[in-house]
């Protein structure tokens, strides 16, 4: 199977934005899509938890959904955090990171979800940096892309 080239929605890079602004750029653009609502129902589904949850995390979202093909298969969400904020999680908090680290959503929700810590203080933290970077398509030219980054927990007004 030839793996077809769709572009990018975002320039190379991360881009913070918020769920709306989301949704905007991958359905609103895309009126004909069958897939798109579907996947967009399940990000904003797993955005509520991840936010109910009260851990403070950047979420980065790409995959098919941030390309310009019309009907997406899936998207990757990767929720990250950084060391303290992993060592100082409270007991809820930890049971639901665990969860959703060892729990796949591909099946049910085609959703490839990840959950990185991401730790200063560890003498491996560029290596570690640069992995997830390169997981990301940055320094590959086939693959140069943008990704969505949303902050969580969001404050209700």
């Amino acid at each position: 199977m030839v793996d077809e080239y769709y572009p990018p929605l975002l320039p190379v890079g991360f881009h913070e934005t918020d769920l709306p602004a989301l949704g905007r750029l991958c359905v609103d653009y895309f009126p004909k899509s069958r897939s798109r609502p579907r996947l967009m129902e399940t990000l904003s589904t797993v955005y509520r938890s991840i936010n109910e949850s009260s851990i403070p995390a950047r979420l980065w979202i790409d995959g098919s959904f941030l390309t310009e093909q019309e009907n997406p298969e899936d998207f990757d969400l990767s929720m990250v955090v950084v060391g303290y904020v992993f060592r100082s999680m409270t007991a809820d908090q930890r049971a639901f990171f665990d969860w959703f680290r060892t729990t796949s959503l591909y099946e049910d929700h085609r959703c490839y979800n990840y959950a990185l810590i991401l730790d200063g203080e560890r003498e491996d933290w560029d290596l570690l940096h640069r992995y997830w970077v390169r997981q990301y398509g940055f320094d590959d030219d086939r693959r140069k892309k943008g990704v969505a980054e949303i902050l969580v927990p969001k404050l209700s007004r």
